[in-house]
């Protein structure tokens, strides 16, 4: 099984809900038999309050960011043609997922899940060499950012390859999600709530750690809905 990231941009002029409405009733039928697993994730209404949190070193954000998994990677010309037909710009990324934390419970098959769902993409900085920025994303940073947060689903993708040439160096993308009055509350992302003192230490350990191997010239930040509509072939 091989999971694919993709980044998708609609259509102008079309409307972000004309494309949320292509996305989430259109496209699961039409992957059905494609992939095994379908998730899209959108940058919609429904998360503006988390507009501070958006971060970009890429010109225009992309409107939506959807994971599947599939048998092979063979399949994936395919999928990029439905995905092509459907937006303005596709870009697709070939990841290894490892799930540190994933409360299922907050999922519907079909519809909305609780929360927000943050979506990262990181460069590796160009003075680190690859192991030495995974190692401190494993045996450093992991740790901290469950401890840190109020993250209730942790999915890190490291990017096996880009589908596209010009794509940009992405060494992994990274899924969290958090309780909606995370958007808008600090206390509450950094799981300090009422609590001043343990909001500035929790901060100030992510911040930290982050600056340890992050690149923040070459990071995007993406608050989105999460929307699980494919698992083991079902729709």
């Amino acid at each position: 099984m091989e999971k694919i990231v993709f980044k998708l941009w609609k259509k102008e002029p079309d409307s972000l809900e004309k494309f949320k409405n292509s996305l989430l009733v259109d496209l699961p039928v039409t992957l059905a038999s494609l992939v095994n697993d379908l998730q899209i994730n959108i940058a919609d209404e429904d998360v503006n309050a988390a507009a501070a949190l958006v971060q970009s070193s890429y010109p225009k954000n992309p409107n939506a960011i959807i994971f599947i998994k599939v048998l092979s990677h063979y399949h994936s010309e395919q999928i990029v043609s439905i995905l092509t037909s459907l937006t303005s710009k596709v870009e697709g990324f070939i990841v290894s997922e490892s799930i540190i934390l994933n409360d299922e419970s907050k999922d519907y098959l079909g519809k909305r899940s609780e929360g927000f769902s943050q979506v990262v993409f990181l460069e590796k900085p160009a003075h680190m060499s690859a192991f030495d920025w995974f190692d401190h994303w494993t045996h450093h940073h992991t740790n901290i950012a469950i401890e840190t947060q109020s993250n209730f689903t942790y999915v890190q993708n490291t990017v096996v390859r880009p589908l596209q040439k010009d794509s940009p160096n992405f060494i992994a993308v990274i899924e969290e999600c958090f309780p909606s009055e995370a958007m808008s509350n600090p206390a509450i992302f950094y799981n300090a709530e009422n609590d001043p003192a343990l909001l500035s230490k929790n901060t100030e350990l992510m911040m930290d750690s982050c600056s340890s191997f992050i690149d923040f010239q070459k990071i995007e930040v993406i608050p989105t809905s999460r929307y699980r509509m494919i698992e083991e072939n079902k729709i």
